[in-house]
């Protein structure tokens, strides 16, 4: 059994959310200069953006799973030291290429895929761990259920990304490579905070294979209807919407159709993030809500009405209001989805189930970047942003009918 050893850090929970703060403030500034600089920098095409951003998500496929089932035995607070720390060399070693003018587009390919996979070990990691944060907060007289503890969690993630993003406007002067070195110092923040983590000694089995653990969490997903419908609508997300429409179409509109730059890309993702940050905010506020299925899916409506905005000739300001539009939905998908997996998962198989359903929507990235890149190559970003719009309608109408997401209740 999994045993909870105390620092003398008073607040594990502040010291969790620092932790966080820090990935996502990186994850938020690479989210703005990686594509920039594939299209902008490097003047690649739609295929080779796309191609490029398979390369920084395939990892999550390759070794989510693996990584849940090493969190569990090794321990999280060294996972999190060693990949944060490796995530913050790699982002260095870009910015000196940048710098130097010896960057070309397979080394960022490299680049890409190596601190991706720093990314596929960290989050089941940081993710499950949340979990023993709030079992210490509530041993310590300050009441905290997991719903609200995720909802924060989340605020902090959706600010550190607001944060990064906005710092990559500066890429307009500065250039993205100094910049990239400042992604490196989010990381090592993470770093700093994960000192302040309470330890949890890992569960080591010698009765038990790995990989039998890493079946058992399969089976354990795909065996319980809640948890198996939401990584099914996660695996729809991440091949139609964020491996398809967010990273790639997005950056082709703001280069080929409003003929910008850095500038528009960074504000653009401001403000979707600030959509989902304002939706969190609420969602904090409601200490239950009775019927998060339904939440989810309504939510998940509302990025399907938002891809088919961006399909007709709207002006940059339209764009912007469409795309905080959509942050709102994406924002109470994000967290809600997240706690109701937690909340129906068995504690002791926390880190594997989390690198199953978080495998649902990081799975889905590579190919979706990977055809979308040639479709909107053949048929501009525009029309084929139609393509994933019907594809998760589609998704969306099946889980609702065949699934019992829709009436998951939770418990007073």
């Amino acid at each position: 059994m999994n045993q909870i050893v105390a620092r003398k850090n008073p607040a594990p929970f502040a010291a969790y959310l620092v932790i966080v703060a820090g990935w996502f403030f990186g994850f938020g500034l690479q989210t703005t200069l990686f594509p920039g600089v594939v299209y902008f920098t490097l003047a690649e095409s739609p295929e080779r953006l796309g191609l490029a951003q398979m390369a920084l998500t395939a990892p999550m496929l390759f070794f989510l799973p693996a990584a849940g089932v090493l969190a569990e035995r090794r321990g999280r607070r060294r996972i999190l030291i060693i990949f944060y720390a490796l995530a913050a060399l790699l982002a260095a070693f870009l910015g000196g290429l940048l710098i130097s003018g010896t960057l070309t587009y397979w080394l960022l390919v490299i680049y890409a895929f190596a601190v991706g996979s720093c990314g596929a070990f960290v989050l089941p990691a940081r993710d499950s761990a949340i979990n023993a944060v709030v079992r210490i907060a509530n041993r310590s007289g300050k009441p905290l259920t997991l719903q609200k503890a995720v909802v924060i969690a989340s605020l902090v993630q959706f600010a550190g990304q607001i944060t990064g993003m906005a710092v990559g406007y500066l890429a307009r002067w500065t250039g993205p490579g100094i910049l990239l070195f400042l992604q490196g110092g989010g990381f090592l923040l993470g770093v700093i905070a994960t000192v302040g983590l309470p330890r949890l000694k890992a569960k080591r089995t010698v009765e038990t294979h790995a990989l039998q653990d890493l079946v058992d969490g399969v089976k354990t997903v795909l065996g319980s209807p809640v948890i198996a419908s939401m990584t099914a609508v996660m695996v729809a997300v991440g091949f139609f919407v964020v491996g398809g429409a967010f990273f790639v179409v997005i950056p082709v509109l703001v280069r080929d159709v409003y003929g910008a730059g850095y500038g528009t890309l960074s504000s653009l993702l401001v403000v979707f993030w600030i959509g989902a940050f304002i939706a969190n905010a609420l969602l904090a506020k409601m200490s239950h809500i009775e019927r998060p299925g339904l939440a989810v899916m309504l939510a998940q409506l509302v990025t399907v009405i938002s891809l088919g905005g961006l399909a007709l000739p709207i002006p940059l300001a339209g764009l912007y209001a469409l795309d905080f539009f959509w942050g709102l939905g994406a924002g109470v998908a994000i967290s809600l989805s997240r706690a109701v997996v937690q909340e129906n998962a068995p504690s002791e198989m926390m880190a594997r189930i989390m690198s199953v359903y978080q495998l649902g929507l990081f799975g889905g990235m590579p190919l979706g970047a990977l055809i979308m890149g040639f479709v909107v190559a053949a048929l501009g970003p525009r029309e084929s942003v139609l393509i994933p719009m019907a594809g998760l309608a589609v998704v969306l109408v099946l889980i609702a009918i065949f699934t019992p997401i829709m009436s998951v209740r939770r418990k007073a």
